[in-house]
């Protein structure tokens, strides 16, 4: 199915990119697109470990009839799924602009179209991750069908958006991240409302991802400081010292805003391989 609407996706926008501009331009937009949707899927493939194998432990609490020990179970994957999703989202986000200068040696107008199609991607993150986790959740429920039918419905609002705002000239290319982002956020809605109204105790994911959230904002904030500091105060144009600079630091202020804040429980990390190591070195 993915397939299929990543197929529909492409000619879409084909056709209507070519629409207004020549065929060489429109392939080297979808190049950079395609190049800066690779960077988009890598943590995206982190997070759906987590919420794979959260299915057999909510399996077994709800064999035994605890449904609250599901809740808990489902909120703590919530918190971790945060955990690793926020700080990704909001570091492709601030970060844009070095990351697809260093990984994909863009200068110039693609650089500035690369850097704004990853800043929209970098938003997703978060909203896929919630999309991944509450699917699991219900799959693990019984409710195979449900998170289908919902998805099928945000692929038929991305593929609509797309054609849509891709045929605006003053958009472009840029609509396809857009129409994705209005696919997670309508799918991410979906799952919502349908876990409320079929599960017995539905878990609190959005308030459970929000402490995660908070901890990403500030980290991405020292980030985005560093790097302009770096670029624009200093006039530092090494592109790895411009990009690894403010990943390392953020990741620093991230780590100990997390631990203080208490983002993540030591019965969280219990869910994670090598969980109880993790727990020791955040002293959880």
């Amino acid at each position: 199915g993915l397939q299929i609407l990543t197929v529909l996706e492409t000619k879409i926008y084909m056709g209507q990119l070519l629409q207004t501009m020549t065929q060489n331009q429109a392939d080297i937009q979808k190049g950079i697109y395609n190049f800066t949707q690779k960077i988009f899927n890598m943590p995206c493939a982190f997070i759906t470990p987590i919420t794979i194998s959260a299915i057999p432990t909510i399996t077994a609490q709800l064999t035994a009839g605890n449904h609250t020990a599901v809740r808990s179970t489902e909120e703590s994957a919530a918190r971790i799924t945060g955990l690793i999703s926020a700080p990704c989202a909001v570091g492709l986000f601030v970060l844009a602009e070095p990351i697809t200068a260093l990984l994909g040696g863009y200068t110039g107008e693609r650089l500035t179209l690369a850097a704004s199609l990853m800043s929209i991607l970098g938003i997703c993150v978060v909203f896929n991750a919630i999309v991944l986790l509450t699917n699991a959740i219900m799959q693990a429920h019984g409710h195979v069908n449900l998170p289908v039918v919902n998805m099928f419905v945000g692929g038929i609002v991305k593929l609509v958006a797309v054609y849509i705002l891709s045929g605006n000239p003053a958009i472009g290319i840029a609509g396809t991240p857009i129409g994705t982002l209005l696919c997670y956020l309508c799918i991410t809605t979906l799952n919502l409302i349908t876990m409320r109204k079929v599960l017995p105790q539905a878990p609190a994911i959005l308030k459970n991802i929000l402490r995660p959230l908070v901890c990403a904002l500030m980290m991405g904030a020292v980030a985005y400081g560093t790097w302009y500091g770096l670029t624009t105060v200093l006039g530092i144009t090494n592109r790895i010292l411009a990009c690894a600079a403010p990943i390392g630091i953020g990741a620093l202020v991230y780590v100990f805003t997390a631990a203080k804040l208490r983002a993540i429980t030591r019965e969280d990390c219990l869910l994670l391989p090598k969980g109880e190591k993790i727990a020791n070195l955040l002293k959880l």
